[in-house]
This record gives structure tokens, sequence and C-alpha cells, in this order.
């Protein structure tokens, strides 16, 4: 009698996951060590991009920094073509020009208003100074004798420095990006896969469009605080009350040091005139910034951009926390790019579901 054959391979898969008919158990398990292992670089991969992303954030935010003002002056720059004929070229150039008069001529404004009142700013500390106790105007002059001044003038001229090294790196971004858009956009759409190009470039058009409107929003919150700034200190009998307006317009640009910066010489020439002068700037600068960082912004955001007041105001808290003044002056613009990709990436292509931002209306 015929002895029955051995099975050489196993004619089902075991439950849970085991080798097949023609896959020994050995192979099996390298096969799945090695999808194991896939799995784990791949996360270690993703992981170390995060970290690597992470440690160049500041260089990221000056690059987007430099894409707004991209924005800015390529828009500009379409206006002044389409309303002169003249090339690209020429129509940057002229842009580029009354923008660099219009903040000339606010730095100059400044300069001059700050310079004319130094006089009666030193006369009105001096007789500050005598009216005060003889111990207390001692000991002021003591503690000013021991006051690290060089080693503050070293700290202060090191963060300068760095300062005007991100200004130039912004400004050339910004300008290389809006003299040749298309080569940009051309060259971010060719790291998308073929079949997702097209898509990839209306989801860039939409993120443009997006900001350029957040853009105008923003101008139009810095015109509205350079009004209530010049009104407010004409009404206070402030010299040069329109040139601390536009200085304050320009500056509040930048969110937290542009108004602290734009205070400054209101409250120095407030002081010259007397103490009490320089309390009612003090607080008229602290009201309008607080109407302007509460209702004015929020409200302006909604109706330009229609991006939800308490996204604004989130964002702005998120981007202080996580990467300092620099993530507070970018927060609502960041916050404007993440909601388009949600929408158009997410919500539109993989949910099929229509778009809620930025709506056809804002």
């Amino acid at each position: 009698m015929a002895t029955p054959s051995r099975p050489t391979a196993y004619h089902a898969a075991t439950p849970g996951g085991g080798p097949t008919q023609d896959e020994p158990p050995a192979r099996a398990g390298r096969g799945e060590l090695a999808v194991f292992t896939w799995k784990v670089l791949i996360v270690a991969g993703v992981a170390a991009l995060g970290i690597f992303l992470w440690k160049i954030s500041g260089t990221l935010l000056l690059i987007f920094t430099g894409v707004l003002f991209a924005i800015l002056l390529q828009r500009l720059t379409g206006y002044v073509q389409r309303g002169t004929g003249l090339g690209h070229g020429w129509s940057l150039a002229i842009v580029l020009v009354v923008l660099v008069l219009l903040v000339g001529g606010g730095v100059w404004l400044m300069g001059t208003s700050m310079a004319a009142q130094l006089g009666q700013l030193q006369e009105q500390v001096t007789k500050a100074m005598g009216m005060l106790p003889d111990g207390w105007r001692e000991r002021i002059t003591e503690q000013g004798k021991e006051w690290p001044w060089m080693n503050q003038l070293s700290s202060f001229a090191s963060g300068l420095v760095y300062v005007v090294g991100d200004a130039v790196v912004v400004m050339f971004a910004a300008l290389y990006l809006a003299a040749s858009p298309g080569v940009y956009q051309r060259g971010v759409v060719l790291l998308v896969p073929p079949r997702g190009q097209k898509r990839a470039c209306e989801v860039m058009d939409v993120a443009g469009d997006s900001l350029w409107k957040w853009l105008i929003g923003q101008l139009v919150a810095m015109a509205a605080v350079g009004t209530m700034i010049a009104v407010g200190l004409w009404l206070l009998g402030i010299p040069s009350a329109l040139a601390l307006g536009i200085v304050a317009g320009l500056l509040e640009f930048i969110p937290l040091v542009g108004p602290f910066l734009a205070a400054v010489p209101a409250l120095l020439i407030g002081f010259a005139q007397s103490p009490q002068d320089a309390l009612w700037v003090a607080g008229l600068y602290l009201v309008i910034q607080q109407v302007e960082g509460n209702l004015i912004t929020p409200l302006l955001q909604k109706r330009v951009v229609d991006l939800p007041p308490v996204v604004t105001i989130g964002a702005i808290a998120a981007g202080g926390v996580l990467f300092g003044i620099m993530g507070m002056f970018l927060a609502t613009p960041l916050a404007v790019v993440v909601l388009v990709l949600v929408n158009l990436l997410y919500i539109e292509d993989k949910l099929g579901q229509p778009r809620h931002f930025p709506s056809d209306h804002s």
C-alpha cells in the first residue's frame, strides 16, 4: 500500500496573518519584519523632518513674510501696469519708489518730531529732577552711575543687527518673488505629482487671493489707527499730530513692537509739554490699541477675508506662544493659509462637500 505523501507547503493561511500556502514560516517572518522596519523608518523620517522644520522655523517665517510683501508688490504692480500700460518691470519700479518715499517720509517725520522736542524734554526732566527730595535725587544719580550702560548698549546693538539682517532677507525675498512670480510658482508645482499639479495651482491662487484680502484689511486698519491717533493728538494739543499719526499708521503693521515704537515719540513730546499731557497721550494710545486689537482688526478680517474673529484672536495667541513676536506678526495670514488648505484639500477633495472658506461673497 502506498504511503501518503507528506504536504510540503501550507494550503491555507493560518489565523492571525500566518504563512500562506506557498510561503514557509521563516520567509513570512522576514516579510513581516521588513514591513515593520519600513513603518519604523517612515515614522522616524517624519519625526526627523518635523524636528528639522522646527529648527528652521525662524527662516521659514522670514520667507513667508517675504511672500506676503511679494503679494503686496505684485498686486500693486498689476494696478499700475493696467493703469499706465507700462511693462511689469517699470510698474514694479514705480511701486517700489512710492513705497520707499512713504516709509522714508514717515521715518523722517518721526525723527523731526523727536528732534524738535529733545531740548524741551531735557528741560522738563531737569526740572522734574529738581523737584524731587534730596535723598531720592542722590539715589537716582548713584544708580545711574552704576547702571551697566555698555552692556545694555551692546545687547541693543546685537539685537539691532539681527533685525536689520532679517529685514534684508525679507526685502530681497519679496523683490525676487514679485519680479518673477511664475518661476517660483512653477517650481513649487513641480514638486507635486502630475495628476495633482492643476489642483496645486488652484490652491496657490486661492491662497494668494485670500492673503491679498487679508493685506487689504491690514492696510485699512493701519489707516484707521493713524487717523484716530492724529485726531486724538490734535484734540489734546500735541505738536506734530499729523506726523505722529502717519508714523503710528505705518508701524501698526508690526504687532506689539510697532504700536510701542509709535507711542515713544508721542510720549516724549507730551512729556516735553507737561507730565499731564504725557499721561493723556499714554491713555490715548492704550485705548486706541485696545479698540484696534479687539474690535477693528477682527471685524475687518471677518468682513474682508471672511476670517472668524475668534480664529484671528486664537491664532495670534497661539503664534505668540509658539514663535514669539514673529509668530504673532504672521499668525493671522498663516491661519488664512491653513483654512484654505483644509477647505480645498480636505473638505472639497476628501469629503466631497462645498468649502466654507474663503466664501464666494468675501
